[in-house]
């Protein structure tokens, strides 16, 4: 009786958990590609994600981002005068990817400003808006990299569901109860 009384507990506050969403970060990672070759790859946190339009999304911050394989500074740590980092999304298509990415950023070691703005050629249809740059600005403010043909690669989604593993956890630990009990 008490065994069932554990069991019957241990179960909901289970189920209690998973619908409450106790998770891990909902993440989109996508490659940035310059003609066609991967260059950098950027990493956002979607879970504090802001309204922007009917299923408009964007994050001002990033879990990762580099270019060259040079780590931007994430622009709430930079002594940026007018830092900037915007990454809109589709949230009823996160497969899609970013839809856009507006950043001007130092790099982790301070020696260069990164400034840029991708689009997805499906998101803007304003040819003025879909040119999509990449400036790059060494310390002496002359321009050390320049390209207009940046473009967004493939794109991963990662949605953890940790509720599950311990459904199925809880389920295990029952099935040996239960059996313990009948013998």
């Amino acid at each position: 009786m008490l065994n069932k009384l554990i069991l019957r507990t241990f179960l909901s506050i289970t189920l209690a958990i998973s619908f409450i969403g106790i998770s891990n970060a909902t993440l989109i990672s996508q490659d940035i590609l310059d003609e066609g070759n991967i260059i950098g790859n950027i990493t956002i946190d979607i879970d504090n994600a802001i309204e922007w339009d009917i299923n408009d999304y964007y994050v001002e911050s990033f879990v990762s981002f580099n270019i060259f394989n040079i780590e931007m500074l994430d622009y709430t740590d930079s002594n940026l005068d007018n830092p900037l980092f915007e990454a809109h999304f589709n949230d009823s298509d996160l497969n899609a990817g970013l839809l856009t990415l507006d950043f001007d950023l130092n790099d982790v070691f301070g020696a260069f400003a990164w400034n840029g703005l991708i689009t997805d050629s499906s998101y803007w249809v304003d040819p003025i808006m879909n040119e999509n740059t990449l400036d790059v600005f060494d310390s002496a403010n002359t321009i050390a990299f320049f390209s207009d043909q940046i473009t967004f690669g493939d794109a991963t989604v990662d949605v953890p569901e940790p509720s599950v593993l311990i459904l199925f956890l809880t389920g295990l630990v029952a099935f040996s109860a239960r059996r313990k009990v009948s013998k």
